[in-house]
């Protein structure tokens, strides 16, 4: 059953009570969690990061392999590239010296993987509708988005990383490079990889494609670069403006 093909009479699907119990569980675990971490010092972030990332990679062959085995080859997405797979790349830059690098995958932490994960949530429409609960599918993607927002806020509030919007330079080549490939792989293999090549089922996304299909890939892989940064910058400054003033008000 842990393991067992996807059958949606027996999925846990969207929206519905047990979703909901799932999720609030998960917020709870992600509060407690920065709760408890929230005086890690910067080495003690770093093995965290880490830890997280060698994590999540295994979790991902594990689920390659489970693909291969119960759907065939074609079914194996070897390299994942998705706009929440990034996390995964993002945690393996952090490693290195170079400060570019570093604060490339640090930026995608922060204001690409917050938002991406939170919009998983609002919309669950990879394995939720497919698998029950109690399955490595469902308990692996909940964990997995449940990390991505877990090590965002932690990265901020420990002080490990500072949100500068110059940083979006970087960031957004590394979405860019990665739109580039994901659409040669969709064209090569008619995937639908980062989800450009297809709308999801949402009208606003089904009219922007019926709209222009030719168009719509690039102007979903625009949205996914520019918008989760500048949102998150937005309310990221927008904390740091009441908390400011909140100081100044108790220094009079």
């Amino acid at each position: 059953m842990f393991f067992a093909p996807r059958n949606k009479e027996t999925a846990l699907g969207m929206y519905t009570p047990l979703y909901f119990i799932a999720l609030a569980v998960c917020i709870v675990l992600i509060i407690v969690g920065l709760i408890l971490s929230r005086k890690m010092n910067k080495k003690q972030v770093y093995k965290t990061l880490v830890i997280i990332g060698i994590f999540l990679w295994i979790t991902e062959i594990i689920k390659m392999i489970f693909y291969f085995v119960t759907y065939g080859l074609e079914d194996v997405d070897f390299i994942p590239l998705y706009f929440c797979s990034m996390y995964m790349y993002a945690s393996a830059l952090i490693m290195f010296k170079n400060e570019k690098l570093k604060n490339t995958g640090l930026s995608f932490m922060f204001f690409g993987g917050i938002i991406g994960a939170i919009v998983f949530f609002c919309y669950p429409s990879a394995c939720v509708p497919n698998y029950p609960l109690f399955h490595y599918m469902t308990l692996r993607t909940f964990i997995y988005h449940s990390l991505m927002i877990y090590a965002g806020f932690l990265i901020v509030i420990t002080g490990y990383y500072q949100p500068n919007v110059k940083h979006f330079v970087h960031y957004s080549i590394f979405l860019g490079i990665t739109f580039i490939l994901a659409y040669i792989l969709n064209i090569v293999l008619e995937d639908n990889l980062m989800y450009i090549m297809k709308p999801i089922k949402i009208a606003i996304s089904q009219n922007a494609y019926n709209w222009n299909p030719t168009l719509y890939p690039f102007i979903v892989g625009i949205l996914e670069i520019v918008g989760p940064f500048w949102a998150t910058y937005f309310i990221y400054w927008l904390v740091m403006k009441i908390k400011n003033i909140n100081k100044k008000v108790e220094n009079v």
